[in-house]
């Protein structure tokens, strides 16, 4: 199918994902940036306790809806799945700031990161589904690039539009946007350039496989695999959320000034979008295990560094390296999930790991709350040392070739078109 489509078609895809998983990224950063105000809101009262547990509701909801979008999208297709979910998140973000009271604001956070869950599973089987071959890794970086960017945009809107609009405002912003651009475009064109699957349109007992089904055709080790990958993704996630909550805070009591933060988070996510565009074109060529065990020995090393007074130019290199090594290298995990497994059960199994791994998008600021007022040495020592068993994961208990991955798989299923 892939060498049937055009090249404008792959881009397309691309581009539409790109954005999506863009305003899945503003909405993670916009919430921090937001947080002052919600504090200091008079109409609520709200205590940093209860900020924080209304922040950990869209983390849950993201949690359940990538499970829950991956077996669907393979299910019943991941084109329809993608719409849905974008859809669901915009109107979510929209639902949160029209919010009357905090508990509904916390109800409408998990309405929209149910919604947002479900937009990395299936932008990313949308896109390797149409990719071509020698270029799946670099788009599938490309796209996930649009997380740590999507931060940086929510960075820039609060300082542009927070005190005009107030958190309100830049939530609307933040529903408003993927729902006039992305939805319409993907309703009207993604039919032209993803093709609907034989699977999907036959009525036959392959379009109404169950969770259990779908999951027991990977066998004992494609079951290995899929723990392996969790548990990477459940590390990357603590040292990426871990960093981005934390991190201000953390070179503030080291001596930085507060007007610094800003910069450290740019420059850290701008770090995380590189990685993950670079590191992925890296990976199409040396593989994507070995762009991984670099990936996370890069993070290691530059967290640690973090620990240690530098000069201003020197720090933002490191910071820079950090953003790469941890955020940067989760989608070159994700790339390795999508080609690893038969592409007819890739959404359901990307959906797992990003699900399942969001856990550690959970401990990750919770871990930091609890080791923030020791020494800045014991938090980059403890994140460092959780991207050095990544590494160490990835390198002993994953494949390092293609044909190892097919004889890994050969016995589970036989790849199917998406």
């Amino acid at each position: 199918m892939n060498n049937r489509l055009s090249f404008p078609a792959y881009v397309g895809v691309a581009v539409l994902a790109f954005l999506a998983i863009a305003a899945d990224g503003y909405d993670l950063a916009i919430f921090g940036a937001a947080t002052p105000q919600l504090l200091h809101y008079a109409d609520w009262g709200l205590t940093t306790a209860q900020v924080g547990l209304i922040a950990s509701a869209a983390i849950m909801g993201m949690g359940i809806g990538s499970i829950a979008a991956g077996v669907l999208a393979d299910r019943f297709g991941v084109r329809w799945l993608f719409l849905l979910c974008v859809s669901w998140f915009s109107v979510g973000m929209m639902l949160c700031a029209a919010a009357p009271t905090a508990e509904l604001l916390g109800i409408a956070r998990f309405v929209a990161g149910f919604g947002l869950g479900g937009v990395v599973p299936t932008a990313v089987a949308l896109t390797m589904s149409v990719a071509p071959a020698h270029r799946k890794n670099f788009l599938n970086g490309m796209i996930l690039a649009g997380l740590p960017l999507g931060g940086v945009i929510a960075a820039l809107t609060a300082l542009a539009f927070l005190d005009v609009l107030s958190w309100r405002g830049v939530f609307f912003i933040g529903g408003a946007f993927p729902l006039l651009t992305v939805v319409p475009i993907v309703a009207v064109k993604l039919g032209r350039w993803v093709p609907t699957p034989a699977s999907v349109r036959s009525s036959g007992g392959e379009a109404r496989r169950t969770v259990r089904d779908l999951f027991a055709r990977l066998g004992r080790s494609g079951w290995r695999a899929l723990a392996v990958f969790t548990a990477v993704t459940f590390c990357g996630q603590i040292q990426w959320y871990g960093l981005l909550t934390w991190l201000p805070q953390i070179m503030k009591a080291s001596g930085y000034s507060l007007g610094s933060a800003l910069v450290f988070l740019v420059i850290f996510s701008i770090g995380a979008a590189t990685g993950a565009s670079g590191g992925s074109w890296i990976a199409d060529r040396v593989g994507e295990r070995r762009a991984a065990i670099t990936g996370f020995t890069v993070g290691a090393v530059a967290v640690i560094a973090l620990a240690v007074h530098m000069p201003a130019p020197v720090l933002y290199v490191f910071l820079f390296l950090a953003g790469a090594g941890t955020g940067g290298t989760q989608p070159i995990v994700f790339g390795f999930v999508a080609s690893y497994f038969p592409a007819d059960i890739r959404a359901s199994v990307i959906g797992f790991v990003a699900g399942v791994g969001r856990i550690g998008g959970v401990c990750g600021p919770i871990l930091g709350g609890l080791i923030a007022g020791r020494p800045s040495i014991v938090m980059f020592s403890v994140l460092s040392g959780i991207g050095i068993f990544a590494a160490l994961l990835c390198c002993f208990a994953l494949p390092a070739t293609k044909t190892e991955k097919d004889h890994t798989i050969a016995t589970a299923s036989t790849p199917a078109e998406v």
